[in-house]
């Protein structure tokens, strides 16, 4: 039987990720623009990471999460590269998504 939400590091983990999506939003107020995109891309790899924790994410999901990890940082450094990054995983989710809806 599966356990609940609420047992476990999962509710604490979750919580965890909304205090730092929620305190994301809020400083977004008044943070330079890109760091908007930033804060979502890192919220995308917390998620991977949440599941991969719990054993739930497959191979394609590891995979973004280190280009994740690898190129989110590029905002600080690389505006142009930054958005290419998120091109890049606009394409690679995109095509997931597709395959997923043929397999059906």
């Amino acid at each position: 039987m599966k356990s609940s939400i609420g047992e476990g590091n999962l509710r604490y983990n979750l919580i965890k990720l909304f205090c730092y999506m929620i305190t994301s939003a809020r400083g977004c107020v008044e943070e330079p623009k890109l760091y908007g995109p930033f804060r979502l891309i890192d919220s995308v790899g917390r998620i991977i990471t949440l599941l991969d924790n719990e054993g739930l994410a497959d191979d394609f999901l590891k995979k973004e999460m280190v280009k994740i990890e690898e190129s989110k940082y590029l905002v600080m450094q690389d505006e142009k590269g930054f958005i290419k990054f998120l091109d890049e995983l606009v394409i690679d989710f995109t095509q997931e998504l597709k395959e997923g809806a043929i397999k059906k």
